[in-house]
């Protein structure tokens, strides 16, 4: 009844074209971080690149704030209601999906901190940089191992925002 036309090709080509759309969705999606991963785009005027060997060092969310340009602390960040921190309330143990969201003017950069990491361990959860947009929005995996409270900063039109969340680890 219908005639469909199915090209015939090769195995060596189908796979050709396999690995060239993967290629393409790998390049088209954005990369969610993670732990100690951060994902880097280029454009900013300070760029996340040339900070994240600091930033990595920081051991708790002052210690990060200060590394960022302009330097700032955590009293210092203006809170929002344009900003969106989306994560779970109460969750186990690891890693656990996190959507960061604004709606600011200008959004350049997110930073995900953790505000109280365990000794050793940076503070900094999750760092992307992000074309000069109107509205930005990210999906970030990241891991904990306990009950925290979960920082937001967004740099948006040269200005530091934020936004926190209380996260409860469930035990056993």
């Amino acid at each position: 009844m219908f005639n469909f036309f199915i090209p015939q090709i090769s195995r060596a080509s189908f796979d050709l074209v396999v690995k060239i759309a993967s290629i393409v969705l790998i390049l088209a999606t954005p990369i969610p971080t993670t732990h100690a991963q951060i994902s880097i785009n280029s454009g900013s005027i300070t760029s996340l690149e040339t900070l994240m060997p600091d930033l990595l060092k920081a051991d708790s969310v002052d210690k990060a704030l200060n590394v960022l340009k302009p330097s700032l602390t955590k009293t210092q960040l203006l809170k929002s209601d344009y900003l969106l921190l989306d994560s779970p309330t109460i969750a186990p143990a690891g890693l656990m999906s996190v959507r960061l969201m604004s709606e600011l003017p200008g959004t350049e950069l997110f930073v995900l901190m953790n505000t109280s990491p365990a000794k050793g361990d940076s503070a900094i959860l999750a760092a992307q940089e992000i074309p000069n947009m109107g509205k930005s929005d990210i999906r970030v995996k990241i891991k904990l191992e306990k009950s925290t409270e979960l920082l937001l900063a967004v740099r948006a039109a040269g200005k530091w925002y934020s936004v926190s969340n209380d996260v409860k680890i469930a035990t056993k």
